[in-house]
This record gives structure tokens, sequence and C-alpha cells, in this order.
């Protein structure tokens, strides 16, 4: 039994910094906002790209960047505590003496933040698709299924 739960501290700590290190580059916060200057070319190219497969109007496009710039603000704070306790937990994870209640504690609070992301992103989501018509809502739809489709692929073991 203590076997089994040794086994899934290492694989929830395993998976908890593979799920974050997605996060990365935004993390890396600075004074231009999450994820640097690349970071902001970045966005704007993907906006750019979603704009164009939506057929957002001028009016949808400049609520929608309000939208997301007013994001921005509360965003930051969020992503510079999660590279904090990403550091933190990458200091106990290479520690000489292994601390197990303090490696499960920095977890959680890197789970707890990573809440906060995902209820934020939910909030700027439903902001979003309210400035949408019937149709755009479709296309929407349609794209993030095609997109959760080719990531649940990636993510499926290969066949043998």
């Amino acid at each position: 039994m203590f076997k089994n739960r040794k086994s899934m501290a290492r694989i929830v700590v395993l998976f908890c910094i593979t799920a974050l290190t997605a996060f990365a580059s935004i993390a890396q916060a600075d004074g231009e906002g999450c994820g640097g200057e690349h970071g902001g070319k970045q966005r704007q190219h993907n906006f750019n790209k979603m704009a164009k497969k939506l057929s957002l109007t001028d009016s949808q496009k400049a609520q929608a960047k309000t939208i997301f710039q007013g994001n921005k603000d509360v965003m930051k704070p969020i992503f510079i505590s999660l590279r904090n306790e990403r550091k933190n937990l990458k200091t106990l994870i290479h520690a000489d003496a292994i601390d197990e209640a303090a490696i499960r504690a920095e977890t959680a609070k890197i789970a707890g933040i990573q809440a906060d992301l995902n209820v934020n992103r939910a909030k700027v989501g439903a902001q979003f698709r309210a400035i949408l018509t019937p149709a755009q809502l479709a296309t929407l739809k349609t794209m993030q299924q095609k997109r959760h489709k080719k990531v649940d692929t990636a993510d499926t073991p290969p066949q043998q």
C-alpha cells in the first residue's frame, strides 16, 4: 500500500510539472505583459487568424481586444504567482532531503493557482462569446472541437 502511495505521489508531481510546463512561456511575465514581446506577437497573430475565420466585424474586434486587454491586468499577478510557486516546487524536488509534505503543499498551491487561471479563462471566454452572433458561435464551437480533437489525438499513446 505504501509503495502505491509513493508511486501515486510521484505521478501527481510529474503530472503537475508536465501540465504547468505548457504554461512556461506565458509565465515569463515581464513589464510588457505576459509572455513578453514574442508572446504578444504570437497572441496577436492567433487573434487575427481567429478573427478572420469568425469574420469578426471591426466593432467585434474592438470589443474583443478590450476584453482581452482588460484580462491582462488580472492575469499578470496570477502568472507571476504561478512562476514563483513552480520555482519553489522545483527547489523542493531537487533538494538533498526530500520533504514530501512540503512538496505536496507546494503542488496544492500550484493546483489552486491553475484553478484560478482556468476560472478566469472560462470567464473571459464567456465574455468573448457574448459578442458573437449565433453563426459565429457555431463556427467557434467547430474550431474548438477540431482543436480539442487534435490535442486529444496527440495525447493518445500509439497503438502497438
